[in-house]
C-alpha cells in the first residue's frame, strides 16, 4: 500500500458509485413512457441498457470492495499487498462457516475487531433475509464478468384476477408464476380492460433477471439501498 492509497477516502468513492448507480436506475424508469415500459411493449432488451445495467453491478461491487478496504486498512493493513474483496457468502453457507471467507478476503480483520467481523456477518444472507440481494449481486457481477449474463428477459406469467363479495378485484399469480421474491412487479398485462374486470387468467410481462430470477426494478431497489446502509455501517466501524 503507498502513501497516495493511505490518502484515498474509499467511503466517499463508495458513495460517489452508490450514486452513479441510482443515476442509471432512474434512466431506466419505471413509469409510462420510461424505457422500462418501451422495453416491455417492444418485448426487446435494447443493448444500451444492458450495458447500464452491467454498469450498475459493477458500480455497486466496487462500492462493497472500497468498504472492506477501507475496513481492513483501519484495523489490520497485513499483509501489505494483499487483495481485499467484500467477503460475500453464497446461499446456503451456514454461519460458522463464515469466519474463513472473512479471513481470506480481509485479513487480520476479525481477530483484531469482534465489532467488524459481527458488522460483516450481519451483512450477510444466512443472518438475515432480507440481505438475499447480497449474494445475488455476486451472481450477477459474476456472470457479467465472464459476458453471461442475459440482463432481463421478458417472461410470460399468469396472472389470475377474481372479485370479491363487495365486487373489489383481486389479482394474484397462478401457482408457480409468482416472482422468487417482492410484491407484484412493475408490469404489462396482456388483457383488455373489459377482459381484466369480468375476471380470469392472463398473461403479463416484466423485466427479469434471469440469472437470480428477480424482477429488474425490486432487485434494483434492494441492491442500492443495501449497498448504502453497509457504506453507513462501515463508516461507523472507523470513526
Amino acid at each position: 500500500m503507498t502513501g497516495n492509497d493511505l490518502n484515498i477516502d474509499r467511503f466517499a468513492m463508495a458513495s460517489a458509485l452508490v450514486e452513479r448507480a441510482q443515476s442509471h436506475k432512474e434512466w431506466i424508469g419505471d413509469d409510462h413512457g420510461d424505457r422500462y415500459e418501451e422495453a416491455l411493449v417492444s418485448g426487446a432488451i435494447p443493448e444500451e441498457m444492458q450495458i447500464v445495467i452491467k454498469e450498475i453491478f459493477d458500480h455497486l461491487r466496487a462500492a462493497l470492495d472500497y468498504c472492506a478496504q477501507e475496513v481492513w486498512r483501519h484495523f489490520s493493513g497485513n499483509p501489505q499487498g494483499a487483495k481485499v474483496y467484500f467477503p460475500i457468502a453464497k446461499k446456503g453457507t451456514r454461519e460458522n462457516e463464515f469466519l474463513s471467507i472473512m479471513n481470506r478476503l480481509m485479513p487480520g480483520v476479525a481477530r483484531a475487531s469482534s465489532p467488524a467481523y459481527e458488522a460483516f456477518k450481519s451483512f450477510q444472507a444466512f443472518a438475515d433475509q432480507d440481505n438475499s440481494w447480497l449474494p445475488e449481486l455476486a451472481t450477477v457481477v459474476n456472470q457479467t464478468k465472464h459476458f453471461h449474463l442475459q440482463v432481463a428477459s421478458i417472461p410470460q406469467r399468469s396472472i389470475v384476477f377474481a372479485h370479491n363479495g363487495n365486487g373489489v378485484s383481486l389479482m394474484s399469480f397462478a401457482e408457480g408464476h409468482a416472482p422468487s421474491r417482492g410484491t407484484a412487479p412493475w408490469m404489462m398485462i396482456k388483457a383488455t380492460q373489459s377482459e381484466i374486470e369480468r375476471g380470469g387468467t392472463f398473461d403479463v410481462a416484466f423485466l427479469q433477471l434471469t440469472d437470480i430470477q428477480m424482477e429488474l426494478r425490486l432487485f434494483l431497489h434492494e441492491a442500492i439501498s443495501g449497498v448504502s446502509r453497509v457504506i453507513e455501517e462501515c463508516r461507523k466501524l472507523v470513526t
